[in-house]
């Protein structure tokens, strides 16, 4: 389940009415699918550039992750 679907499960739980906005559920769909696409691409980037080494791939994801979403 992504993050949109279980959005969108929550606050159909809470009664909320989605019918006067499926454009706009339909283009965080798409921005979610971008976004896993870039961070999946950054990821297997700085597995390469570690030398596939897992562990300091995971320590440059975290980062990456942090530094790009968690503003």
């Amino acid at each position: 389940m992504t993050a949109v679907e279980w959005l969108i499960n929550e606050l159909k739980d809470t009664g909320y009415e989605f019918s006067f906005v499926p454009n706009i559920i339909q283009a965080a769909q798409k921005m979610e699918k971008q976004q896993h696409g870039e961070t999946w691409d950054a990821a297997i980037k700085a597995h390469d550039n570690r030398g596939h080494v897992h562990s300091r791939s995971i320590v440059d994801f975290d980062e990456y992750y942090n530094e790009t979403f968690k503003k």
